[in-house]
């Protein structure tokens, strides 16, 4: 998969979780979709679910969620957008 992105080097993990958390936040569809073909469709959505990262905007976190990886269980949302409070335990 090639990219000119700040965020990705050439030694970085695709099977990461900030990777593809990275990937489906900054990168372009064509990139998405080369994610796609390369991960699988449910090892994405497993990885998104299991290690959310605070990088989404509402609108961005919407579209990935409901068109990209067709996440139709709710999902705490506070764990994913960027502009909310983190928690303090």
């Amino acid at each position: 998969m090639k990219t000119n992105r700040v965020w990705y080097t050439p030694g970085a993990d695709i099977k990461s979780p900030d990777t593809i958390h990275q990937i489906l936040m900054f990168g372009k569809l064509s990139e998405i979709q080369s994610l796609k073909k390369t991960l699988g469709e449910s090892t994405i959505r497993e990885l998104f679910l299991r290690y959310p990262k605070k990088v989404y905007t509402d609108v961005a976190l919407n579209f990935i969620k409901n068109f990209i990886l067709d996440i139709i269980t709710p999902i705490d949302e506070q764990q994913y957008l960027k502009y909310t409070p983190r928690a303090i335990r």
